[in-house]
């Protein structure tokens, strides 16, 4: 078990020490700054401190793991509450460097859109959630085979409702255009989404694949063994290992993709919106924009723009799920008797 304990903390710390080299040129630690000044002092700085904290924070905790010091657990939450510090406190020097030089002084900041993506938008390829739609239809033949209902389908279900609603929210969100290369970043990001979607539609049959093993197991149809446990977890192992490759190809957003033409960058700066995000560029709260879902400035993810009543009501229905599956209402399959 510790064993399992020390790959837990190696993976965190990978996660986070490869969010910067991942993340876009002109946004070092969720900050925007023009692409003229990526190459700054300050940032290879605080690139450098970052990255001997994430290591050393990872040597820590796997030496306090091995003596025992504390439960593996508690050293687990501490080194993740580290690891945001450590990025909260670079988002702040960064932040202060731009602020106190004025990178932003005498460039003509513009933000720009791509209307090919409304008239001709990356719709989600459909026919790959064939695979989740039957396994939840196995699940529930299998569920009512053997006594335990209809009911179980529940889950498999809901995944399937989760991820068409979220693949049709990712398809409209508003997309990530430079300013500098509007038809380079487009052509990225139009190829970008399409990855994402079907990753998505995708992994949906992975988790459904997953919950019909657990279930079948709950209800003693098939052995509860290590092999069969093994078998049950390998299409969400699966999963994350395309999710990982597909983000080191690609970064944030799509800007490690191959460029597409031969474009000349404009005179402008992608428009600096820092003061509508919060909490070192995770939180993004804008009442003037439109948009209910924004391309999050770290990760290969959207979160919803807190300014837009909307995100409100699915914050609301996130929590009043939240509150039934507490209560037992919603649950996993019990094993037969």
């Amino acid at each position: 078990m510790i064993w399992l304990h020390l790959a837990l903390i190696t993976f965190i710390a990978a996660a986070f020490g490869s969010a910067p080299a991942l993340a876009r040129p002109t946004l070092p630690f969720g900050v925007r700054i023009p692409a003229t000044r990526s190459g700054e002092a300050v940032i290879l700085l605080t690139r450098r401190r970052y990255n001997r904290g994430i290591g050393l924070g990872a040597i820590v905790a796997c030496a306090v793991v091995l003596f025992g010091w504390l439960a593996p657990e508690v050293v687990v939450l501490a080194l993740t509450a580290v690891y945001s510090l450590l990025g909260g406190l670079a988002h702040r020097s960064i932040a202060a460097a731009k602020r106190e030089e004025g990178w932003y002084s005498g460039t003509r900041q513009a933000a720009s859109t791509d209307t090919s993506l409304r008239s001709d938008p990356v719709r989600p390829q459909w026919i790959l959630l064939t695979p989740s739609v039957v396994l939840a239809v196995a699940t529930a033949v299998s569920g009512w085979l053997t006594g335990a209902g209809f009911s179980t389908v529940f889950a498999p279900i809901a995944v399937i409702v989760l991820t068409s609603l979220m693949a049709v929210a990712i398809s409209r969100a508003r997309p990530e255009i430079d300013a500098a290369q509007p038809a380079v970043s487009a052509s990225r990001y139009r190829e970008y989404l399409h990855g994402v979607l079907a990753l998505l539609l995708i992994s949906a049959g992975c988790v459904n694949a997953t919950l019909l093993v657990v279930s079948l197991q709950r209800w003693d149809v098939v052995e509860t063994t290590v092999p069969v446990t093994i078998v049950a977890y390998l299409p969400l192992a699966a999963a994350f290992i395309a999710w990982l490759g597909f983000t080191v190809r690609t970064g944030d957003a799509g800007h490690r993709l191959p460029r597409a033409g031969d474009e000349a960058e404009t005179r402008y700066a992608q428009r600096d919106d820092d003061r509508h995000w919060y909490a070192a560029g995770m939180v993004y709260l804008n009442r003037n924009d439109p948009a209910l879902l924004v391309h999050r400035r770290v990760g290969t993810y959207w979160t919803l723009n807190l300014g837009h009543p909307i995100a409100w009501v699915v914050l609301a229905a996130v929590a009043v799920a939240g509150v039934l599956t507490a209560l037992g209402i919603v649950t996993l399959p019990e094993k037969s008797t």
